[in-house]
């Protein structure tokens, strides 16, 4: 009996041994203060808490009710304020290009959720000198704020990147992928992308882009690496810690991307936010939406833009349509609304899955949000899509290539077309069928995405960063990638042979032509 009981207790040791040595410390920041930059990884967070990892989590939405010594939160959301000042449907109906507004503001907007995250103290504490504090890998946004890369110098872990707006382009050209200006991926260039563009707006979007990554590297890459040695002192060259990214998650489903040759290190996944058990509405809503026998609309520009703050014109354009129409309408708006129509109902905030999952929806009308695609697509409902700023305007789009739903102009919204845009898509039934076939192709997948990811943070650490991953480009000098000295060098040689081949028949030409004069001469003398 001794022995047996000895014989388990050594199973149940060498078993509680190996589950440890398999719990990894993970840290992960995400630095941006909007919550469709927060929500898409909150499963991951969990699954990998599950798993028996620890995990020290700084983000601007803290997940409610958590309550264990192995997941710990670190309140970043201050850096809300800034993000709250910006005007996103004021610039669009400035003519605002998003480009620009990179430039102009969210390089100095980014630059305080930088150092946010950098001066808030739980994490100086964690990355002080003399901290004990340990990790295996370390997960964080690859967007505008390089300066946070140097966490993962401070610990010498490798870097899984982050991303719920597909690769901006800098990044893809760090990183050692193609740069494609006009490709319709290239979500920065907004509604100037597209095939067989002619050659003068490929020439402009050519030039926009380069500008835009020359300035990355030029201004931004410098100021931030500054930013990051103000608090940890030397570092190395922050594009450097960049270019040594292991993996990066990508929220995009492949199916509703337009498709395009990536790095073998990209790893997509979907709907990770969608709810399994959804919100109850208010019971007035709830009425509301049963009480809609012709069935009703969804609106909402989403959580970073305002329907208060469209231009009272375009507001009475939606309003004088609303008040047309069969159908009831839900409309996010911010402030109260005098003159509302009766069929319209208006909050502050909705619980947006429960509305869509509502068996009376016919339609959504949107500003084009990745997470409200992956929403609207999950749940089946078709869309009327506004972009505003940002991947807006390439997601509403592609939901229009894909056959999904419609895209019109806010800042040139008329009547009849909104009218007609609405009255189409709910009475053809090509679009719900459509948009039911994509949300087949999008769930048709042998692995959970989630753990999916989860699998492969483990995979990471295992594998000591998987440098085998990455692309060897991304270490090539910018000419020699696009072997443009190659290109420079033939053109030359070119244009030399070519010249003095049209030199020496040019000689060859006028020798002959004075020959036969000469000729002609001595004959008539």
């Amino acid at each position: 009996m001794k022995h047996h009981l000895s014989s388990l207790l050594f199973v149940l040791s060498v078993l509680y041994i190996a589950k440890q040595s398999g719990c990894y410390k993970i840290l992960a920041i995400v630095p941006s203060p909007s919550y469709s930059h927060q929500i898409p990884y909150r499963r991951l967070w969990l699954e990998l808490h599950k798993r028996g990892h620890e995990v020290v989590l700084a983000t601007a939405d803290p997940i409610p009710n958590i309550k264990s010594p192995n997941f710990t939160q670190i309140d970043i959301s201050q850096s809300y304020g800034i993000i709250k000042k910006l005007d996103y449907v004021q610039m669009r109906f400035e003519g605002k290009r998003w480009l620009d507004i990179v430039e102009e503001k969210l390089l100095s907007v980014t630059k305080v959720f930088a150092e946010t995250v950098l001066n808030s103290t739980e994490l100086r504490e964690l990355y002080a000198p003399e901290s004990n504090a340990t990790f295996d890998v370390y997960l964080t946004e690859v967007l505008y704020a390089p300066a946070t890369y140097a966490f993962a110098h401070r610990f010498n872990v490798p870097i899984i990147g982050l991303s719920s707006v597909g690769l901006i382009a800098f990044n893809e050209h760090a990183l050692g992928g193609l740069v494609l200006p006009s490709h319709e991926y290239t979500w920065e260039m907004e509604d100037n992308t597209g095939t067989n563009l002619p050659f003068l707006k490929r020439l402009r979007n050519f030039v926009n882009m380069w500008y835009n990554i020359y300035h990355y590297y030029h201004v931004l890459i410098p100021n931030q690496q500054k930013l990051a040695e103000k608090y940890f002192g030397p570092l190395p060259p922050m594009l450097d810690v960049l270019k040594n990214v292991s993996l990066l998650f990508i929220n995009q489903a492949d199916v509703m991307i337009a498709a395009r040759p990536k790095l073998s290190n990209i790893i997509t996944y979907t709907s990770s936010h969608i709810e399994k058990k959804l919100t109850p509405l208010h019971k007035n809503l709830q009425a509301f939406l049963d009480g809609a026998t012709n069935g009703f609309i969804y609106f909402s520009l989403g959580s970073n833009a305002r329907s208060a703050s469209l231009p009272l014109e375009i507001r009475r354009v939606f309003c004088d349509v609303f008040a047309k129409l069969p159908y009831r309408v839900v409309w996010k708006f911010e402030e109260d609304f005098p003159g509302k129509p009766d069929n319209v109902y208006i909050g502050k905030w909705f619980p947006q899955q429960t509305i869509l999952a509502h068996p009376n929806i016919k339609l959504f009308i949107y500003q084009g949000g990745l997470q409200s695609s992956e929403e609207t697509v999950y749940y089946g409902v078709p869309v009327l899509g506004f972009a505003i700023f940002a991947d807006q305007d390439y997601q509403v789009a592609r939901m229009e290539a894909l056959g999904m739903g419609k895209y019109l102009e806010i800042t040139t919204l008329k009547r009849d077309e909104l009218e007609n845009a609405i009255t189409e898509l709910i009475t053809n039934k090509k679009y719900k069928e459509r948009i039911l076939y994509i949300r087949n192709v999008v769930q048709d997948t042998p692995l959970d995405p989630v753990e999916n990811l989860a699998w492969w943070t483990e995979y990471v650490i295992r594998t000591k960063g998987a440098p085998h991953l990455r692309s060897s480009l991304a270490f090539q000098p910018w000419y020699q990638r696009y072997d443009m000295d190659i290109v420079v060098f033939l053109t030359i040689t070119i244009f030399l042979i070519a010249s003095i081949t049209f030199y020496l028949i040019s000689k060859i030409v006028v020798y002959i032509h004075k020959k036969m004069k000469s000729t002609e001469k001595q004959k008539t003398s």
